[in-house]
């Protein structure tokens, strides 16, 4: 049985993949496109509204995507999928709206007292918040029902038509930041309809099939996840403001565009791992109850550390080669960045795997709790360090932060569930990881990087990484076998379309 659940989260993690890799790749294209035409004073005043306009989908939306995975079994088990999923998507376009309309009511209220910069582009970003947080809604509906190839299909959409848009804007008419605010805007409102209609095949999108029981199941759970995703909104994104006001806007772009590159490399691996084991931590927990919850939570912490300790390790070996490849001149120095974001996003997705009985358990006013004294932290060390030493100080407080909340959510959910860790298992990760580190920094200090030289970085860490795995014995023979069977069926499908 845990086998059988470990391969179901494992293939839905493959199939999220490409939602992760498909922005990853993109980056690649729009960073070094948009660093070269786009002003660090400007692109900052980008991520101020851009961090500005998710708080206020946070406030909007947080406590519907926090209920859409929990609740989703439950109705499923007692047919009323329908009331579901229209409460769902009705509840997220009253509250969107109300948000974006607010927001729209702030601007005209405020708008001689903010920067020129900032005012251009708050109309366009109110645009792309409605537009992209309702996809973001019907995405979390189709993963909790655990519906993976359907969100795979929309999201990469949405990423591959927004980039595209964006890039055009940017490079065709010169719009600078609002080209890329456009891009997003326009890009998820042409796939709403689409998305629409993937959540309709779940149940039903009537407004009469609206019921105020299921709401008031989705407030009771999710309003106190509100202030926990503020509080994780503060821990991303408050330094943007702290840099902001007590340095330059010019700081803030360098600082955000490192750390975007982190962060989405990092998630590249981490996000279609916690998408996919969500939901079914939430279907073995209500089937089969803590105990098979527990062994599952106890392998794929396991698995985890198997995908991500070498991109930390690796980018921490490659950060300023990945940098220099990929950035425009103005933006290298942020470099250092890289690595610290990386370990940070590292923590987080730890959070997720150990906030588990937390969440199975309902215990959202201590997930809140959690996430508020980080914040509350990131914001004070933040305050104190980043006026003297710079944006670097907002990376480490970002990785301490990061680390509290780690700590808090391990020893407030274990009354509930614990969380065997396998250390001796991760230590023999951590080794190969190490001398994939090792082996990049020997080999790679004499060379004047490139492109090409940067790929062959890339190519012989994963070759050093796959070694040292087999070396230190941190693959079992069922992985080796599911991993065979994994390629054969690729290589079968692919000899089928030729």
């Amino acid at each position: 049985m845990l086998r059988q659940i470990l391969r179901g989260a494992g293939t839905d993690a493959i199939k999220y993949f490409p939602v992760r890799l498909v922005p990853a790749l993109t980056s690649l294209v729009t960073v070094p496109l948009f660093t070269r035409l786009i002003e660090p004073a400007d692109y900052g005043n980008f991520y101020l509204i851009t961090s500005a306009t998710a708080l206020t989908a946070t406030f909007a939306t947080a406590w519907i995507t926090g209920s859409v995975v929990r609740f989703y079994w439950p109705h499923r088990k007692e047919g009323k999928l329908d009331r579901y999923v229209a409460t769902t998507v009705w509840s997220a376009i009253a509250s969107l709206l109300t948000a974006a309309a607010l927001v729209g009511l702030g601007i005209l209220v405020l708008a001689d007292r903010l920067p020129d910069g900032l005012a251009a582009l708050a109309p366009i970003a109110c645009a792309s918040l409605a537009f992209n947080y309702t996809i973001n809604v019907l995405l979390q509906v189709l993963r909790a029902s655990n519906r993976s190839t359907q969100y795979a299909v929309l999201a990469v959409a949405s990423s591959i038509l927004a980039t595209a848009l964006s890039v055009y804007f940017v490079a065709g008419p010169r719009l600078g930041a609002f080209g890329i605010l456009a891009g997003v805007a326009l890009g998820n409102m042409l796939l709403l309809p689409f998305g629409l209609k993937a959540v309709r095949a779940e149940g039903s999108l009537s407004p009469r099939d609206f019921d105020r029981s299921v709401l008031g199941e989705f407030t009771s759970y999710g309003f106190p996840l509100v202030p926990a995703a503020i509080s994780t909104w503060l821990l991303v994104m408050a330094d943007r403001y702290i840099i902001g006001i007590f340095r330059t806007t010019a700081e803030v772009g360098l600082y955000s565009t490192a750390y975007g590159l982190g962060d989405k490399i990092m998630n590249l691996i981490i996000l279609p791992l916690t998408i996919a084991i969500a939901p079914v931590m939430v279907q073995t927990f209500e089937q089969q109850g803590q105990a098979m919850a527990q062994k599952v939570q106890t392998q794929f912490t396991r698995y985890f550390a198997m995908a991500t300790f070498p991109l930390l390790f690796g980018m921490a070996a490659a950060g300023k080669d990945f940098m220099t490849v990929f950035t425009g001149e103005a933006y290298r120095a942020a470099y250092p960045i890289l690595a610290i974001v990386a370990a940070s996003v590292l923590m987080n997705g730890l959070t997720q795997i150990a906030g588990n009985g937390l969440a199975l358990h309902k215990k959202s006013t201590i997930m809140m709790r959690n996430a508020l004294t980080a914040a509350l932290f990131n914001i004070a060390t933040n305050v104190l360090l980043v006026p003297r030493f710079g944006y670097i100080a907002a990376a480490y407080t970002t990785f301490a932060s990061y680390l509290l909340f780690l700590t808090l959510t391990w020893l407030r959910s274990r009354p509930y569930m614990s969380w065997d860790i396998p250390w001796l298992e991760l230590a023999r990760i951590a080794a190969a990881s190490g001398l994939m580190y090792a082996t990049l920094r020997v080999v790679f200090s004499f060379v004047e990087i490139s492109a090409l030289w940067f790929l062959a970085e890339v190519a012989l860490g994963l070759l050093v990484y796959v070694l040292g795995l087999l070396l230190f014995r941190a693959v079992r023979e069922d992985e080796r076998a599911f991993v065979g069977e994994l390629v054969g069926a690729i290589a079968r499908k692919l000899r089928l379309r030729s």
